[in-house]
């Protein structure tokens, strides 16, 4: 098999495999005291390369040949040097033929010239003309960048080559960047011959002689286009180049040069070497050589800190570097601008961002009308600008022009999802154009760029509850997934696959997808359980949920039913083996909600086991994020963790000045729900006070969530009562719903949960003299809702009757004037003894005692505390004690224990509960 003749993308997922073969090969060299073949081709300039994609390891020695070595690399490097000198000696940069070169008016004139002097080009003039082809390249369009790709393979190419054995390390990567850039392949002999002597320099420069930055940078990018090559192989002696850097930096320059070259370089970037140039940063911030007026290396900083893989442990320094950039962020470029935006979406801080943010997006916007600028727009937008940027999403979403940007589909879909738009025309019109591109794009199916597609559209289906369907979309994803599962080596690649498996599971278009998933999916499922990560295993159970909410809603088949079982078990033996190793909170919560998405998983071992483990989370690295995420998991499963709830609080209490409301919001609903009140009081009075900062840019459903909790524990401030119920606040309401996603749920939720706010500022707070204006909305909720007694009420019921005699002393699923529910209300008389009920409810009757029974099932307690009840059900009984209710409740695990089977237990346990006499 010839791998020089391998498409592209299969090359790529193959690389991994190669580079171990080329380690074991390399060990093999320095065994046998030889010389690898790369650094033969390096030294030896009449030598022909043979890199294919990935660059051979540079020279290494056996302890016995260091000095030997050590002498050769001296006498080298000493040759080097003097033909560099002579070199730059031979030209004279404003010769004619220069100034002629930087005169050109465009590419075609700069090659022409090239030609027609080629007698006369030296190496400076070849240089520099690259370096004007590059600057010209980008602006040309796609047919014409193909065409001075070709003329530099057969025109600039053979006339550099005789010139790389005498380039310098400047010189070198300046070719080789501006090359790669305009797609010149690494298969072209030059290019290799280019790379393997620079890297040569590299490796034989003494670090502490500090090469250019500037072609250490040029180095680590070019290397890094398209992820051609191992980068810790072929990068590996950079970095101590990178540490002396770091120590000597000492301007802006430095700076932004250093952070390209550890974001390229950054599987090679050790904590310590990162945390040295974190210091020499701040210590430059403080001393005033970065500011708002050094704009372009404190984005270069945030680029590099924001990469995934150690973002989350560098959030205060995002943090500070972006209150640096407040100042001037009208001032940025678009590219920089919207960069700083998607900074601040993902870390959802420093809240002081959001207005300057604001006032920026839309300016920006008047600037440049694309779906870039909208989509960085939409999030600060005020509920006031929604029509204004549904139009001009309708606008760009039928340009022609628009679509041809680069990225279109994903801010399109960024302001779809922001948006919260519902009509059927735009999601029609937005997915029927996805599937115009997918079928008219080949790179769509070669480099797997579809896979945006497959998560966009599940992501999208699930914020409209499953009511929206787009078949076309469904049916010719799902081919493209299964044609990449069977044919394409990614299909054989675990985090690949989870991905592809996912949609098809999800969504079926398979032959029998009536009845069964494809036999390939579960057998490489099965086959590749022991190499899932949680993302993957994440993955898989999004898509059965979504499967079995669509197409498995009534009825899941024999088959089906089977094929799930299998999964259940692979999902949960990954969940164990996960489970054994260490794991941030982030990973943690992703095994949560793996295991959540299936009901019968939720009473595995494992599950209970991932939860528990949050109790072991360490808590002095927390951020807006996992805060966020840690509230999204103990909501979802009740589960309480009083030392992560009490962290977050004081997260709360001392970044308040940094945090959204948004966040504040989300901690305040989940330790609402859980019933949990925190230590530190304050912490509920830094709460009120982001709210009420942040009042405008949030949605009226979070505003009101927070507002109730805040209640919960009666820290609402006077202010933040009269916002909320006034008519500019319930129109703001209103206007959501109308609107609103899903129309099926999220309307009732927010007329319930305000139903609630009202009630509890009117029990709690009278002095805040709101009125009661929900009692037409509980009434037709009451007609709406018939009501089912289940078992357990059922079984109570029945004890009642045979303990009181007469039905008419109890009555069932009453409703109290402020549209609480009670399962059973019962009166005593004042010689304890029942009375039947009067025909008007009143507040306090003469020397009557109302009881109150409540039946309180198993989700009214926190999940692994049975003890603890939630805080909705607190609520309940403080108000109902408070209109005079003496409250009793049943708990549903007690009643259904094994003490309670024995005969006549019940019974007594009534008897008890209710203190009436046998």
């Amino acid at each position: 098999m010839n791998f020089n003749y391998l498409p592209r993308t299969q090359w790529k997922y193959l690389q991994y495999l190669l580079n171990g073969r080329q380690l074991q090969q390399f060990r093999r060299h320095i065994n046998h005291k030889s010389r690898p073949v790369a650094v033969a081709a390096a030294t030896n300039s009449h030598a022909e390369p043979h890199l294919f994609y990935n660059i051979q390891p540079q020279r290494c020695y056996s302890s016995n040949e260091s000095g030997k070595a050590a002498r050769q690399q001296l006498e080298v490097r000493n040759s080097l040097d003097e033909i560099e000198e002579g070199c730059a000696q031979e030209v004279d940069l404003n010769d004619g033929l220069m100034q002629r070169l930087n005169t050109a008016q465009n590419s075609d004139e700069l090659l022409d010239l090239m030609v027609t002097n080629e007698r006369e080009f030296l190496l400076p003039h070849i240089v520099q003309c690259l370096s004007l082809l590059w600057a010209d390249y980008k602006g040309l369009t796609a047919p014409a960048k193909v065409a001075l790709t070709e003329r530099l393979l057969q025109e600039v190419l053979p006339m550099l080559e005789p010139h790389i054995p005498f380039m310098n390390i400047n010189e070198l990567s300046c070719c080789y960047l501006y090359l790669r850039k305009m797609y010149v392949s690494n298969r072209e002999s030059p290019l290799e011959q280019i790379l393997l002597r620079a890297l040569h320099l590299v490796e034989i420069t003494d670090p502490a002689s500090l090469l250019p930055l500037t072609a250490l940078s040029r180095l680590s990018v070019g290397i890094n286009l398209e992820r051609e090559f191992f980068t810790p192989l072929v990068c590996r002696h950079f970095v101590p180049h990178l540490q002396c850097h770091i120590a000597a930096c000492k301007d802006e320059e430095q700076v932004r040069l250093l952070a390209t070259s550890l974001f390229q370089l950054h599987t090679l970037i050790d904590a310590e070497l990162l945390a040295a140039y974190k210091e020499r940063v701040k210590d430059m911030l403080q001393n005033g050589v970065l500011s708002s007026e050094t704009p372009k290396a404190l984005l270069k900083i945030l680029h590099m800190l924001n990469l995934p893989v150690w973002a989350h442990r560098h959030t205060s320094f995002i943090r500070e570097i972006m209150l640096s950039l407040a100042p001037c962020l009208e001032k940025l470029e678009p590219s920089d601008l919207k960069a700083v935006c998607r900074t601040f979406l993902h870390h959802q801080e420093p809240a002081s961002l959001l207005q300057p943010l604001k006032l920026a997006t839309e300016t920006l916007l008047q600037v440049e009308f694309t779906p870039d600028a909208l989509s960085c727009a939409v999030p600060f937008a005020a509920p006031h600008q929604r029509d204004t940027y549904i139009a001009q999403f309708q606008k760009l979403l039928h340009s022609q022009e628009a679509w041809e940007l680069p990225n279109a589909s994903s801010n399109f879909f960024s302001v779809l999802r922001t948006l919260k738009i519902a009509d059927i025309r735009y999601c029609n019109t937005y997915w029927s154009t996805v599937v115009d591109e997918l079928q008219s794009t080949a790179e769509e199916q070669m480099q797997l760029r579809f896979l945006r597609h497959c998560q966009r559209y599940m992501n999208f289906n699930n914020n409209l509850g499953g009511t929206y369907r787009h078949l076309n979309v469904e049916r010719k994803l799902s081919q493209m997934c299964m044609h990449a599962i069977e044919y394409d080596v990614a299909g054989r690649l675990p985090s690949k696959f989870a991905r592809l498996a996912a949609f098809v599971i999800a969504y079926g278009h398979t032959p029998f997808a009536w009845k069964k998933f494809p036999n390939v999916l579960l057998s490489k499922i099965i086959g590749m359980a022991t190499q899932f990560s949680t993302q993957d295993c994440f993955l898989l159970s999004r898509g059965i949920q979504i499967a079995c909410e669509m197409r498995f809603r009534y009825e899941v088949p024999h088959l089906v039913g089977m094929q799930l079982s299998t999964i259940d078990s692979v999902l949960v033996a990954c969940a164990e083996r996960h489970l054994a190793d260490s794991l941030t909170s982030t990973e943690l919560g992703l095994i949560v909600r793996t295991l959540s998405h299936r009901k019968s998983l939720k009473n595995t071992v494992s599950y209970n086991q991932a939860l528990a483990r949050f109790k072991t989370i360490d808590c002095n690295d927390l951020n807006s994020r996992t805060v966020r995420e840690m509230a999204y998991n103990f909501n979802a499963s009740h589960f309480i963790v009083p030392e992560l709830l009490e962290s977050m609080f004081c997260y709360v209490a001392q970044q308040h000045a940094h945090i959204t409301g948004d966040t504040v919001e989300k901690v305040l609903t989940c330790s609402y729900n859980l019933g949990y009140t925190p230590e530190n009081l304050e912490a509920l009075d830094y709460a009120a006070l982001v709210l009420l900062r942040d009042f405008d840019y949030m949605s009226g459903l979070s505003m009101v969530q927070a507002c109730l909790a805040l209640c919960f524990y009666k820290t609402i401030p006077e202010e933040l009562i009269n916002k909320v119920f006034c008519v500019k606040f319930i129109q703001r309401i209103e206007d959501e719903i109308h609107i609103c996603y899903s129309k099926a749920v999220y309307p009732e939720r927010v007329l319930n949960l305000v139903m609630q706010l009202n009630r509890t500022v009117c029990l709690d707070l009278p002095e805040a003299n709101v009125p009661w204006f929900q009692q037409n909305y509980v009434e037709a909720q009451l007609s709406k809702k018939p009501y089912f007694p289940n078992s357990f009420s059922t079984d109570v019921k029945a004890l009642l009757r045979d303990l009181l005699k007469d039905e008419n002393y109890f009555r069932c699923n009453h409703t109290t004037p402020y549209g609480y529910q009670i399962d059973f209300v019962i009166h005593f008389d004042k010689d304890k003894k029942p009375t039947p009920a009067p025909p008007v409810e009143t507040t306090m009757l003469d020397r009557i005692t109302k009881v109150a029974i409540l039946l309180l099932r198993l989700d009214s307690f926190c999940e692994n505390d049975l003890t603890a009840l939630r805080g909705p059900e607190s609520l309940k009984i403080k108000h109902l004690e408070m209109m005079g209710y003496k409250v009793l409740h049943i708990n549903e695990h007690d009643w259904n224990s094994k003490y309670m089977l024995a005969p006549g237990a019940k019974a007594n346990y009534l008897k008890c509960l209710l203190q009436i006499a046998h």
